[in-house]
């Protein structure tokens, strides 16, 4: 059935896009965020959680900020 298949390609494509995003964050949140703003050396850990969620969602428009930079 198409309607299954194009379900089952978005289903996988969401959860693609999350993983690459969390392995995105992993590295943003460590590294990347410095590059982007160097107020954020020396934040406390705890600041970055909070980057954690809009990370994950936006991780290709921080992507292309960086690589601009």
């Amino acid at each position: 059935n198409n309607m299954t298949e194009l379900i089952s390609l978005t289903i996988d494509g969401f959860f693609i896009y999350v993983g690459v995003g969390l392995l995105f964050t992993i590295w943003f949140v460590l590294v990347g965020a410095k590059k982007m703003d160097d107020g954020m050396e020396g934040t406390p850990f705890h600041f970055k959680l909070i980057l954690i969620p809009g990370s994950i969602l936006m991780w290709p428009v921080l992507l292309i900020k960086i690589f601009k930079k």
